[in-house]
């Protein structure tokens, strides 16, 4: 599915916010490349959140003009 709040990790790396948060709790490593993460800072990514914003607005106007 597509992200809500989509965060990026010390692997450079989006996440699902909850998501990444859950895992950090746990983890040391990334849950994809499973290195060491250097630090376990996490920081919004408002670029594709904004992508994802849009998005989801276009398939918004999209369906009503179906209807």
């Amino acid at each position: 599915g597509l992200m809500d709040d989509p965060y990026v990790a010390a692997d450079g790396h989006t996440y699902e916010h909850h998501a990444i948060k859950d895992w950090l709790r746990k983890h040391r490593v990334s849950p994809i490349t499973r290195c060491k993460l250097p630090n376990l800072s996490i920081i919004p990514n408002h670029s594709l959140h904004a992508a994802i914003q849009q998005w989801k607005k276009s398939q918004t106007a999209q369906t009503q003009t179906w209807k």
